[in-house]
């Protein structure tokens, strides 16, 4: 980070008050934006994709965040790798699809060829002191952890993977991640800055007014206790839902689900969240009757009525009910554009005829659309010149949360 964008960024932490929506540039800078990948996008470990993506040899997909392209490919059955898409011949982008199958890696420009463990394995007719070991691919870090494949674009060593998410090993394997298929993938491309679209994520004060469907699937009481993560809602709403909460943990973890709960402060890495908690009564899963729309995946052998909801980090999260899952991708492109993307697993072993794939998308397609368009009207409000932060209600605890941790990236306070 430049001298410049640290100014930059010192100058609105100190007139970001505690309580209030950030400054109107904090949304919508190009400057904002680049400190923004330089300190915080491209030092988290992102959640590219689910490793059935790419299940044969030389499979890739591109994954594409800010400016840059990661080729994810399978190298070999026990080995996946994530390269940047640039030639080391003069850079151009050696794959052009967003998919696909590749046994060497060759650039159409001039035919260096690499192979699938980025080593430049021929160029033509280069000097006679031109060493090939000195020009392969730029690797990216990379983690495959149950079948879903992490991406850190570091350039120094990364935070230790391990050490921050090993912990939710055990709630992962239960959910049967690793042998998980893919049902189905939408996008939803978002106008609008990636900290808005994380926001609104963060909270669920919106969720009745715009969400219907959502809020046809879950009580009342759960969506303002803790309808965006354990400390979202207002302490009472909360401390009232408890009881409840706690019953329903007491019989799950009878049936064999792990049960605990993470709620990272804000002067952690990644901002981890883990929060399990019921259905609505008398509902098996999120879908608009209740009914299950595919087998149950993972290690269960009855259904809980139960959902989970972890975070990684802002940008990568998971929902998972007792038959499916969805991954969560919120990949910041520019200072006002944002992909979303959101991938449904389901059990590996379900055929295409087990899985009702309309029923199972139903619910978080509508509350998805509905995010994208809410979130673009906000954007669209904040470029005003009369826009100015506005005072947090008690059920968005989860978005001041994130604010803190964000400027926590950058070590800067929040004045109060």
């Amino acid at each position: 980070m430049t001298e410049t964008s640290h100014a930059t960024m010192q100058r609105l932490a100190a007139q970001t008050r505690m309580g209030y929506s950030f400054d109107q540039e904090f949304y919508t800078s190009d400057a904002v934006f680049k400190a923004d990948f330089e300190q915080v996008i491209s030092q988290k470990w992102l959640l590219a994709g689910h490793v059935s993506r790419i299940p044969n040899k030389g499979d890739y997909f591109l994954f594409r965040v800010g400016n840059e392209q990661i080729i994810v490919i399978r190298e070999n059955a026990d080995s996946v790798r994530a390269f940047f898409n640039v030639c080391r011949h003069r850079g151009s982008t050696i794959c052009q699809s967003e998919s696909g199958n590749a046994p060497r890696l060759v650039c159409p420009y001039h035919a260096w060829t690499f192979g699938l463990d980025g080593r430049l394995i021929s160029a033509r007719l280069m000097p006679e002191d031109f060493d090939k070991a000195e020009n392969s691919l730029f690797a990216c870090h990379i983690r495959v952890f149950h079948g879903l494949i992490f991406i850190n674009m570091s350039e120094d060593e990364p935070v230790d993977f391990d050490a921050t998410f090993g912990d939710m090993g055990a709630i992962l394997e239960y959910h049967g991640f690793a042998d998980a298929r893919i049902a189905h993938a939408g996008s939803y491309p978002t106008t609008a800055n990636w900290k808005l679209v994380i926001e609104n994520f963060f909270e669920c004060y919106h969720c009745v007014p715009s969400h219907p469907e959502f809020c046809s699937m879950h009580a009342s009481e759960s969506i303002v206790a803790v309808g965006a993560g354990p400390s979202s809602g207002p302490a009472d709403a909360i401390a009232d839902f408890a009881p409840k909460l706690k019953a329903w943990e007491d019989n799950a973890a009878a049936a064999g689900r792990p049960i605990g709960t993470i709620d990272d402060a804000p002067d952690s890495s990644h901002l981890r969240l883990l929060m399990q908690r019921m259905n609505k009564d008398g509902w098996a899963s999120e879908t608009q009757d209740g009914t299950a729309p595919a087998p149950l995946m993972g290690k269960r052998t009855k259904a809980d009525g139960g959902r989970m909801h972890l975070s990684f980090s802002p940008f990568s999260q998971i929902v998972a009910d007792d038959h499916f899952a969805i991954l969560f991708q919120f990949t910041p492109r520019g200072a006002l554009a944002t992909d979303v993307e959101m991938i449904w697993l389901v059990d590996g072993r379900a055929t295409e005829a087990d899985v009702d794939i309309e029923k199972m998308i139903w619910g978080y397609h509508a509350t998805t659309t509905q995010d994208k368009v809410i979130t673009e009207n906000n954007q669209e409000g904040i470029m005003s010149s009369r826009y100015r932060p506005g005072r947090y209600s008690d059920q968005e605890g989860s978005v001041l949360n994130f604010q803190k941790w964000y400027l926590n990236q950058f070590g800067l306070e929040r004045a109060e």
